[in-house]
């Protein structure tokens, strides 16, 4: 089975798994490149963590659009959606209990 298979498929855990291993990748990425900019030029106020963190999770919106709306695939989007909600609520921590 090759993974184009793997991932045309109904299941919650394969949502969860998709809609936290996306987000991490992006964290991951928009992490090194701020800390690479950061490292020539200086601290960047603007920029921080919860940011990068909102950021990360803009691509479930297009995983969820494709697997709900696409393929019709309801368990799968259940997962993206529980993912995206506790990234939410780990941006919501972060930003106002500082």
């Amino acid at each position: 089975m090759n993974i184009r298979e793997q991932l045309r498929r109904d299941n919650f855990w394969l949502g969860f798994l998709t809609g936290l291993l996306v987000p991490a990748a992006i964290f991951g990425l928009l992490y090194l490149i701020v800390s690479m900019v950061e490292h020539y030029t200086g601290k960047i106020e603007i920029v921080s963590i919860q940011k990068i963190i909102l950021l990360s999770i803009l691509p479930n919106l297009f995983l969820l659009r494709y697997y709900l709306l696409k393929l019709k695939y309801d368990l799968t989007g259940r997962g993206i959606v529980t993912v995206t909600f506790l990234i939410g609520i780990l941006f919501a921590v972060l930003e106002f209990t500082q």
